[in-house]
């Protein structure tokens, strides 16, 4: 075989063994070298498992495989001596006798894989992103899963030529890292991919100062964390307008829990809004009082009659830009005006359903 052929088959035999640490049946391997010390050199790929370990040997061809041909590796391979069970892993096109009257000497010989690096990589992407999403990262831009085959069989490549040991804990710290390298916001959005708001409804109330006319708002929130990491609300942000009119609301205070009672005495009871954290598997209530910001082009004075659309962000402290969790159209009539310079608040509930239904 010619140099060109070596190095292709070579780059075959690191595929392979990239995908083949993907599969789900590969999940309880504990270490894996490529080209480990052999006397004869038929060891390519050395799996190890709890208590035993697995020997393959990666053979490519242009040409058709014969079956003479695999019986004499299938037996050089098994006389090697070096593990408890044998694999003869071949690429390129086989005899039917092959697949027929395999295995040969206790040695398994599965159905080839492609000669074509180029489908071995498509292959390599497909099970790279099953992996991720097992890691609970966040599917990557194709682009990037490209980049970290490439990189991941570079790094095979290399630990190759020294016949290096790689264990299981290794190989997925160095491929966290690779994907840190090539695209650090993966780890980033895996710390609150899985969060969610709940919101479904906003509670009108007089300004503290009569001498306002712009409502406050309160938010009842449920922040539900379904991942495996901590996440933390950084701020919450409300944008409400309509017509060329745009206000901007902030998150003032929590309120307490305890139903009943004035907004006075609710806003007496109530503590500084801050950063706060969900625990993995976990949700936190919060009922949010919004304030709003005063700032050259926001509106600050009395709403208008007529519908307004509302806008809930949320800013993780993971990334970099905040999040939209909802946006809502909602009705103001007179009625809302009663809360006015009152100790009394008014609820209107916001519904996705609603919006959709106008439409129709």
């Amino acid at each position: 075989m010619g140099g060109r052929e070596a190095i292709r088959g070579f780059v075959v035999q690191t595929l392979v063994c990239l995908l083949d640490s993907l599969q789900p049946t590969k999940e309880a391997w504990t270490a894996v070298t490529i080209e480990p010390d052999s006397d004869n050199d038929k060891v390519d790929i050395l799996w190890e498992f709890p208590g035993s370990t697995h020997a393959q040997q990666v053979k490519s061809s242009k040409n058709q495989i014969g079956r003479g041909d695999v019986v004499t590796w299938c037996k050089e391979l098994k006389a090697s001596g070096k593990a408890d069970s044998y694999e003869l892993m071949l690429a390129g096109p086989i005899a039917a006798a092959v697949l027929e009257d395999a295995p040969f000497d206790g040695v398994d010989v599965p159905p080839p894989a492609s000669l074509d690096t180029l489908a071995l990589i498509d292959q390599a992407i497909t099970k790279i992103d099953r992996y991720l999403s097992a890691k609970t990262i966040t599917p990557l831009p194709l682009p990037i899963r490209e980049s970290l085959v490439n990189i991941v069989s570079a790094n095979l490549l290399e630990g190759a030529v020294h016949g290096r040991r790689l264990s299981r804990e290794e190989f997925d710290g160095l491929l966290l890292r690779w994907i840190t390298v090539a695209f650090p916001e993966a780890i980033e959005r895996r710390m609150s991919a899985n969060c969610d708001v709940l919101w479904s409804c906003i509670e009108l109330a007089g300004p503290t100062d009569i001498a306002k006319s712009a409502f406050e708002l309160i938010l009842p929130l449920t922040v539900i964390n379904g991942g495996i990491s901590t996440a933390v609300v950084e701020w919450f942000l409300l944008r409400v307008s309509t017509n060329d009119r745009e206000m901007r609301y902030r998150p003032l205070s929590v309120l307490s829990e305890a139903t009943g009672g004035t907004i006075a005495e609710r806003r007496n009871t109530a503590r500084p809004f801050g950063d706060f954290a969900i625990p993995p598997e976990g949700a936190v209530q919060q009922a949010i009082l919004f304030d709003p910001i005063k700032r050259n082009g926001y509106a600050t004075d009395r709403w208008p009659e007529g519908p307004h659309e509302v806008e809930l962000f949320v800013k993780y402290a993971a990334l970099p830009e905040p999040h939209l969790v909802k946006k809502v159209l909602i009705p103001i009539t007179m009625d809302e005006f009663a809360v006015l310079g009152s100790l009394n608040t008014r609820y209107i509930a916001v519904s996705c359903l609603d919006n959709y239904l106008d439409v129709l």
